[in-house]
């Protein structure tokens, strides 16, 4: 079973730095174990750097040496032609405005970019299994709660991810 790990730009800002404690702590448990996080395009731009460049990192990206290591990988572009995709993001935000009593429009595209990827990396067969790892409650909740309704049953899970998960990950983590 193969399981992909996506990531919001929140695990970043919260890791600090590459001289951060936290930040070397991931990247350990990441390469001992030989997996990356994914993120969307979105979040690429978020962190800092430029999707139209021909290779990343670009810009002034916070965090190079996960790409350059290739810990963090920028996934495809999201396929907005795909109804599944587009109607599980559209419902994402809906589901994200409910849950924190904002306008649907304010809600940050990255957010439904997260589910947005998770569906379609289930949908395309890239994957049988999405952890998302997000500091984003009511994102995570979306995940967790409209994948299934799509067919994804028991094929997403939500880690929220604390300061204290951050202090203590280890390797064990993802396996």
């Amino acid at each position: 079973m193969r399981t992909v790990y996506v990531a919001d730009t929140g695990v970043f800002v919260r890791c600090g730095g590459p001289d951060k404690d936290k930040f070397q702590r991931l990247r350990r448990a990441l390469q001992q174990t030989d997996i990356s996080l994914h993120i969307p395009q979105h979040v690429y731009e978020e962190l800092g750097g430029d999707p139209a460049a021909d290779e990343y990192p670009s810009g002034n990206i916070h965090h190079p040496d996960g790409f350059e290591e290739g810990w963090i990988v920028v996934a495809d572009e999201l396929d907005y032609t795909n109804p599944l995709v587009s109607t599980v993001m559209d419902d994402a935000r809906r589901f994200i405005a409910n849950e924190t009593d904002r306008d649907e429009d304010r809600i940050e595209k990255a957010d439904t970019a997260l589910v947005g990827l998770a569906v379609q990396l289930l949908d395309t067969g890239e994957t049988d299994r999405v952890v998302l790892l997000t500091t984003d409650k009511p994102a995570g909740n979306a995940a967790e709660t409209l994948l299934p309704r799509h067919g994804f049953s028991d094929r997403i899970e939500f880690r929220y991810v604390s300061v204290e998960f951050l202090e203590t990950i280890t390797a064990d983590e993802f396996r």
